[in-house]
C-alpha cells in the first residue's frame, strides 16, 4: 500500500509539471502572436494617409529615392513619433541634398510634424503658408534662392528657431507676435528692407538674434530691453540709426555687432558692464562719439572693433580684461596716453592672448612703457598717426611673436633699440617722420625686413662696438693716435660711412630675395632707357611711370618709387620678389629692377592698349580721372572705339585665367589683394594681362592655420574702395576668395560701364552697383543696366550668364563664392553662346534656354542668385574648347 501511495503521489507531481509547461507555452504563443498582429496592423497602416501621400509628392518632386514598406523606418530624412496609430511624420531633413524648383505645396500638410531643414539647396520661388503646422519647433531654409516674401509665422507659437539667412526674400521683417518659445532668429543677407519690428521685444526666450547684411533695413533699433536671455546679436552691415540700445537686462550677452550702419549718440556704456560679452563691434558708425569711461568689467572680452567712430576716450583700466585678443580703434577722435602698462599689460594677458593692439590715427600720446615686453604674444603694433613721444622702449625687443611695428607720424626720439633685430618673426619695421636719432647698422642688415625711416631729420647709422679691455698706456697711445691721424679717420669714415649706406641701398633685399631671371638696371641705364625720364606714362601708388625702350627696342613701363610713397618699399619687396617667380601669358612681366642711391625702380613689359578702365570710360570721361593709369596717354585713349561684348569676354576670360594661375599654379598661391579694371593692362591686340602684384600676399598653410587660430587677425587691409571683400575690410580674412570678390565687381563693370563706387542710377532706388544689377535681373530689365555702348549687339543668355556669375562672385560669404577656375569656364561658355558655338534659342521659351549659372559652377551648391531664368545644363555637360596658352 505503502509503495501504491507513493507511486499515485509521483504520478500527480508529473502531471502537475506538465499542466504547467503546457499553461507557459501558451500564454508565450499568446503575446508573441500578440507582436505580430500589432507589427502587421502598423505596417498596414503606419501612417496617416494625408501624409503618406504627401511624402510620396514631396519624393517625387525632390527627385528622392523610392522606398518599400514603412517610409517612416526606410527613409533617412523621414522621423515619425512613434507615438500614435496611425502615425505622424515629425521631422523632415532634406539638408544639403542638392535640391532645385520650388517647395511643393504638400509639405503642408504635415500637422504634427516638429522640424523642416531644407537648407543648403537650390530651392527658389516663393515660401508656402506654414500657418497649419501648428507643431513646428524647427523651421530651416537657410541658404536657398527662395524668394517672395519673409512668412509670417506668427500662429506658430511652438516655434524655437527659425533660420531663413542668405535668401533673396526681400520685404519688411513681419511682427514677431505669439513667438513665445523662440530661441534662434536669423534673418542674415535676406534682402530685408523697412525698419526692425517693435515686437521683437516680445520674443523674450531668444538666445541668439541675427539680422545683418540686410543693406535696405532702415530705422532706430528697439530698446529690446525684456530679451533676457540674449547672447548673440548682430545687425552689422545695415542702414540702422540713432542710439545704440544698451541691453542692460541682457545679463549673459557674448557677442554684439553693430558694424557698418549710421548709429549716434554716445556709446552705451552700459555695454561694459556684460561680464559675459566676448566680442564687441562698432566699428564704422562715423557719427557714434562720447567716451568708454570703464571696461574692468568685461573679463570675457576678447575682439573688440571701434574703429572709424568719433569716440573721445581710450578706455584708462584695462586690468581684468585677460581674454583680449585683439583691439582696434584706430581712426577715432582719442586723446590722453595709454592705460597704466605695468598692471595693465601683465594683467591683459599674462603674455599668451593679447595679438593685435591697433591705434592708429587717434590723438593719443605719453610714452610706450617697458612693461609692454610681457606681451609675448604680440604679433602686431600699430600706432601711427597719434602724439606718442619718448625713446622706444628696449623691452619691445623680448616680443619674440611681434610681426609688424608701425610707428609711423609720431614724436619718438633717441635711438631704435638693436633688440629689435633679435625679434625673429618681425617682418615690417615703419618708423618714418618721427624724430630718432639713431638706427643699429644690424637692423638695416637684417634679412627680409622691410624697414623704412624716412623724415628722422637727424638719425644716423648705429655701428656695432666691441669691448677690447685695453690698458691706460694703450688708451692714450690710441687718443694720440687718433688726433695725429685725424684728417685720415675722418676720410675713412666717410668711405666706410658711404660703403655701408650703398651697401644698405642694395641690401634692402637679401640675395635671396634678388631674383635671377630679372635683370638688373643701373641709374645711368634707367635715364638712357627712359631718355631722362622724358614720358610720363602714369603715376599709381608705388610712384610715376615712364615709358622707355631697351636696347634691343623692347618698349618696357619703368616704375620709380616716389620719395613720399608709404607703402613703396613693401610693394618693391613683393613685386621683385613674386614677379620674378610669376610666368604666365595673362601677368604683367618684370623685365628688371634697379636699386641704387635710395632708388627703387622696376620695369615691366610696356601695354600699349592701356587699361580695362581707360577702354571702359573713356567715352564718357578724360583719362586723367584715373591715376593708376601706367601704360598710356591721354591722347591715345580718346582714339580708342567702345569694345565690343565678344571683346570684353575675351579680357574677362584671360585676366580670369591670370587670377586663376595665381589662386591654382603658384605654391603656395598668391592672392593678388587690388583686382580692378585699372590692373588689367591690354597688349596691342587686346590681351589682357593682370598687372600691379606690389601689394599681393602669399597664402601659405602657416599663415592659414595662424588665421584662423588668432581669430582671422592678419595684415593691414590693402586695396581699392568698392573692389574690397566684406569679409576682408571687416575681419581681416583675406582668402583668394577675396579677388574673387573683387573680379566680380570688374565683370559688373564691364557689364555696365558703371564705376563700383557709384551710388545712384537713373529710374532705381538702389544705392550700389550690387543691388542695382541684382534688381534688373529679377524683374527680367536687365537691358536697363547695360552699357549703351553695346548697342544691344550681344547675346541675351550670354549676358544674363556673366551677370549671374559676377553675382556669385560677389556673394558676402567667402566660402559661396565660386573659385577663378569655375568662372574661366562659366566666362568661356558663356563667349561660346555669343559666337554661335552653342544654340541658345533651342527652345521657345526665352527664359529656359540656358543652364543656370550656379548649376555650372558646380561646387556652388548653397545657394544661388535671384533671377528670372530655369536652366537645366551641369558643368561637365560644357564642351571643351580651352583656349589657355598655358
Amino acid at each position: 500500500m505503502a509503495t501504491e501511495s507513493l507511486l499515485d503521489t509521483s504520478t500527480s507531481k508529473a502531471l502537475l509539471v506538465k499542466k504547467a509547461h503546457d499553461m507557459n507555452s501558451g500564454l508565450l504563443l499568446l503575446v508573441v502572436s500578440t507582436l505580430l498582429l500589432c507589427s502587421a496592423a502598423r505596417m498596414q497602416a503606419a501612417l496617416v494617409p494625408e501624409e503618406e501621400s504627401a511624402l510620396e509628392s514631396i519624393r517625387t518632386s525632390f527627385n528622392q529615392p523610392k522606398w518599400t514598406g514603412d517610409p517612416c523606418s526606410n527613409a533617412q530624412w523621414i522621423t515619425c513619433s512613434g507615438l500614435s496609430q496611425p502615425d505622424n511624420v515629425w521631422k523632415l531633413n532634406l539638408e544639403k541634398q542638392n535640391l532645385t524648383g520650388t517647395i511643393p505645396a504638400d509639405i503642408t500638410k504635415f500637422r504634427q510634424v516638429r522640424e523642416l531643414i531644407l537648407a543648403g539647396n537650390r530651392l527658389d520661388g516663393q515660401i508656402p503658408d506654414f500657418s497649419n503646422m501648428t507643431s513646428l519647433q524647427n523651421l530651416d531654409l537657410s541658404d536657398n534662392n527662395l524668394s517672395g516674401r519673409i512668412p509670417d509665422t506668427s500662429v506658430l507659437t511652438n516655434l524655437t528657431r527659425i533660420l531663413l539667412q542668405d535668401n533673396p526674400l526681400g520685404g519688411p521683417i513681419p511682427e514677431l507676435d505669439n513667438l513665445n518659445s523662440l530661441q534662434i532668429l536669423d534673418l542674415t543677407n535676406i534682402q530685408a528692407n523697412g525698419t526692425v519690428p517693435l515686437s521683437i521685444e516680445k520674443i523674450e526666450k531668444a538666445t541668439e538674434i541675427y539680422l545683418g547684411h540686410n543693406p535696405q533695413l532702415s530705422g532706430t533699433l528697439p530698446a529690446m530691453s525684456n530679451l533676457i536671455h540674449l547672447k548673440f546679436f548682430n545687425a552689422g552691415f545695415c542702414a540702422l540709426s540713432g542710439n545704440i540700445p544698451d541691453l542692460k537686462n541682457t545679463g549673459g550677452l557674448e557677442t554684439l555687432d553693430l558694424q557698418m550702419n549710421d548709429f549716434s549718440g554716445d556709446f552705451p556704456t552700459a555695454l561694459l558692464r556684460h561680464e559675459s560679452l566676448r566680442l564687441l563691434y562698432l566699428n564704422n558708425n562715423p557719427r557714434l562719439s562720447g567716451s568708454i569711461p570703464d571696461t574692468s568689467m568685461l573679463k570675457s572680452l576678447q575682439e573688440i572693433g571701434l574703429w572709424n567712430n568719433r569716440l573721445e576716450t581710450f578706455p584708462l583700466d584695462l586690468v581684468n580684461l585677460t581674454q583680449l585678443v585683439q583691439i582696434d580703434v584706430h581712426n577715432n577722435t582719442m586723446t590722453g596716453n595709454l592705460p597704466d602698462l605695468p598692471a595693465g599689460v601683465d594683467q591683459i594677458t599674462n603674455g599668451v592672448y593679447l595679438k593685435s593692439l591697433v591705434l592708429d590715427s587717434n590723438n593719443l600720446s605719453g610714452v610706450i612703457d617697458p612693461a609692454i615686453g610681457t606681451l609675448t604674444s604680440l604679433k602686431e603694433l600699430r600706432i601711427r598717426n597719434n602724439n606718442f613721444s619718448g625713446p622706444m622702449a628696449e623691452e619691445v625687443g623680448l616680443l619674440q611673436n611681434l610681426q609688424i611695428l608701425d610707428l609711423r607720424n609720431n614724436q619718438f626720439s633717441g635711438n631704435v633699440p638693436r633688440s629689435l633685430a633679435n625679434l625673429p618673426n618681425l617682418h615690417t619695421l615703419l618708423l618714418d617722420n618721427n624724430r630718432f636719432t639713431g638706427i643699429p647698422d644690424v637692423l638695416l642688415n637684417k634679412s627680409r625686413l622691410l624697414i623704412s625711416y624716412t623724415n628722422n631729420d637727424n638719425i644716423r647709422i648705429i655701428y656695432a662696438t666691441s669691448a677690447t679691455g685695453l690698458s691706460t698706456g694703450a688708451k692714450i697711445g690710441i687718443v694720440i693716435g687718433v688726433l695725429a691721424a685725424s684728417v685720415i679717420i675722418a676720410v675713412s669714415a666717410t668711405i666706410l660711412y658711404n660703403r655701408r649706406h650703398k651697401k644698405f641701398d642694395a641690401g634692402q633685399l637679401s640675395a635671396h630675395d634678388m631674383p635671377e631671371a630679372a635683370k638688373s638696371f643701373s641709374l645711368k641705364e634707367i635715364k638712357a632707357i627712359t631718355q631722362n625720364h622724358k614720358r610720363v606714362i602714369g603715376k599709381g601708388g608705388f610712384g610715376p611711370v615712364y615709358f622707355g625702350k631697351l636696347v634691343d627696342g623692347k618698349e618696357v613701363a619703368v616704375k620709380v618709387r616716389a620719395t613720399d610713397s608709404k607703402q613703396g618699399a613693401e610693394e618693391f619687396l613683393n613685386e621683385v620678389r613674386l614677379l620674378s617667380r610669376l610666368h604666365h601669358r595673362n601677368l604683367v612681366s618684370l623685365v628688371g629692377y634697379c636699386l641704387e642711391s635710395h632708388q627703387q625702380i622696376l620695369l615691366y613689359d610696356y601695354m600699349s592698349k592701356g587699361t580695362l578702365y581707360d577702354h571702359l570710360y573713356q567715352s564718357s570721361e578724360s583719362d586723367i580721372s584715373n591715376p593708376d593709369n601706367p601704360s598710356s596717354s591721354t591722347n591715345e585713349m580718346s582714339l580708342h572705339e567702345p569694345l565690343t561684348w565678344k571683346t570684353r569676354l575675351d579680357i574677362a576670360i584671360n585676366a580670369a585665367r591670370g587670377l586663376e594661375y595665381l589662386h591654382k599654379d603658384c605654391n603656395p598661391p598668391v592672392i593678388h589683394r587690388d583686382v580692378k579694371s585699372s590692373n588689367i593692362l591690354l597688349t596691342e591686340k587686346l590681351l589682357a594681362k593682370v598687372g600691379d602684384l606690389g601689394i599681393s600676399k602669399q597664402a601659405d598653410e602657416q599663415h592659414s592655420r595662424e588665421t584662423l587660430n588668432d581669430s582671422g587677425v592678419s595684415t593691414v587691409i590693402k586695396g581699392t574702395f568698392g573692389y574690397l571683400d566684406p569679409e576682408y575690410f571687416t575681419r581681416n580674412r583675406l582668402t583668394t576668395k577675396s579677388d574673387v570678390y573683387s573680379f566680380g565687381m570688374v565683370l559688373l563693370e564691364i557689364i555696365t560701364a558703371k564705376k563700383p563706387q557709384t551710388q545712384k542710377f537713373v529710374h532705381s532706388s538702389a544705392k550700389n552697383i550690387i543691388d542695382w544689377v541684382q534688381g534688373a535681373l529679377s524683374s527680367d530689365q536687365l537691358e536697363s543696366v547695360v552699357d549703351p555702348n553695346l548697342f544691344n549687339e550681344y547675346d541675351r543668355e550670354s549676358m544674363i550668364m556673366v551677370v549671374e556669375t559676377a553675382l556669385l562672385c560677389l556673394r558676402p560669404k567667402g566660402t559661396k563664392r565660386p573659385e577663378m577656375g569655375d568662372v574661366v569656364r562659366v566666362l568661356t561658355k558663356a563667349l561660346q553662346m555669343d559666337l554661335g558655338y552653342v544654340d541658345s534659342s533651342s527652345t521657345t521659351d526665352s527664359h529656359r534656354r540656358v543652364s543656370k549659372t550656379a548649376d555650372l559652377i558646380a561646387p556652388l551648391t548653397s545657394s544661388s542668385i535671384v533671377s528670372s531664368s530655369s536652366r537645366s545644363f551641369s558643368l561637365q555637360s560644357l564642351p571643351s574648347w580651352d583656349t589657355d596658352a598655358r
